[in-house]
């Protein structure tokens, strides 16, 4: 809310201290694009560097040819692995985590929702990135060592510590992708699809686990906002639930993910300078920041009709382009695992509206958290069982 007042004060492009870093933020997806397209070659992206554990590092801080090759060979495992066909099987993993959430006081409180949402969301990611079927031994172990990697989401620098619990999760990975070799039927995880295909190698393995462990923080922070979102909009889940079209109650749903995307999960796209640029006759320094507005974009009144406020439905046979609407980024780091984003959170919308009854107590204060805003610990819904 600052940036947007900041953005109000000064325009589309100011300057503002953040992180310990001077900022150049950027507001509007156009100028945000032509910014990153015009300037490629002169910028990095601002994240964790992964080189320690791994060579050339995680997909989204490749660059150049590097990054156009492992990008094309994820693009392929992400189109060989599809979700169609699959909804019973993944809305079980998560229908058994949501019960898990009724047998409380009738108060669920925000921090018993993250601990259990992390489980369903672990649960679905080592299915679908490692191939690690929910409830068996190995899915076990490997819950255990992300834990203990990342308890609470990536590290920011890796030290020896991290580096020995890395390998601790890549030799249970190199023990599944041994076992997939000998597997005929057509590739249903990420993993499977690259030891197919003969692309295993050390930066393929290293993302394939990296991915796993950012997409369980990430879905699981959405699923919060998703969450205590629709528990103030129980009259929606009911209209999902008494919808008699598979199809329309399936985009209902995901109406409602894209909504929660754009109101709360989606905040940023940030990059660093590697020299100086001048953008619109602004001088950007080297090594200073450049931050994309996502989240304040996406409160444009012009774009979105009453922007502070979660409508549901505003999705629902309406598509808005890039230009207005850009929860996953932009440029050729857009995040890869899009689709399932939506589908998978749109199962999670589809079994609280199927199964459950939720209604909203408190909604609470935002808190800050590891990486994301993310619901305060005084919020509180109630949860049960829908008979």
């Amino acid at each position: 809310f600052h940036l947007l007042e900041l953005h109000r004060e000064h325009g589309n492009i100011f300057k503002t201290w953040s992180g310990g870093k001077l900022t150049t933020c950027i507001v509007g997806h156009e100028l945000g694009l032509r910014f990153l397209t015009e300037n490629k070659v002169k910028l990095r992206a601002a994240t964790i560097d992964m080189t320690p554990i791994f060579p050339e590092g995680f997909l989204r801080a490749m660059e150049g040819s590097t990054h156009v090759d492992y990008r094309r060979m994820f693009l392929a495992a992400f189109r060989a692995v599809s979700l169609e066909g699959r909804s019973a099987e993944l809305r079980t993993i998560l229908h058994s985590r949501l019960t898990e959430l009724t047998t409380g006081e009738g108060r669920l409180r925000s921090k018993a929702a993250a601990r259990i949402l992390k489980q369903a969301s672990t649960a679905l990611m080592l299915q679908l990135v490692l191939g690690a079927k929910d409830g068996s031994e190995i899915a076990g172990e490997l819950t255990d060592a992300y834990n203990d990697y990342a308890p609470n989401g990536m590290h920011i620098v890796i030290t020896p510590t991290e580096r020995a619990k890395y390998e601790r999760i890549k030799s249970l990975v190199l023990a599944l992708a041994d076992d997939l070799k000998r597997s005929e039927r057509p590739p249903s995880s990420l993993l499977e699809y690259m030891v197919r295909s003969q692309m295993l190698d050390d930066t393929v393995i290293g993302n394939l686990i990296h991915m796993t462990e950012f997409a369980r923080y990430d879905f699981h922070g959405l699923w919060r906002w998703i969450l205590l979102e629709l528990a103030g909009e129980e009259n929606y889940l009911n209209l999902i639930a008494a919808e008699p079209d598979a199809g329309r109650r399936e985009s209902m749903a995901r109406s409602a993910v894209s909504e929660t995307l754009r109101m709360q999960q989606s905040e940023f796209i940030l990059r660093t300078a590697i020299m100086p640029i001048v953008f619109e006759g602004f001088l950007i320094p080297r090594r200073s920041r450049v931050r994309i507005c996502i989240w304040e974009a996406h409160r444009n009144p012009s774009q979105f009709l009453d922007p502070d406020v979660f409508k549901p439905d505003r999705f629902v046979d309406k598509k808005f382009s890039s230009a207005s609407y850009a929860p996953l980024g932009l440029d050729h780091h857009r995040c890869l695992g899009a689709g399932w984003t939506v589908q998978l959170s749109g199962m999670l919308v589809e079994e609280l509206a199927e199964n459950f009854s939720v209604k909203l107590l408190n909604y609470g204060t935002v808190s800050r958290g590891h990486f994301h805003y993310e619901p305060g610990p005084d919020s509180q819904i109630s949860l049960t069982a829908r008979r």
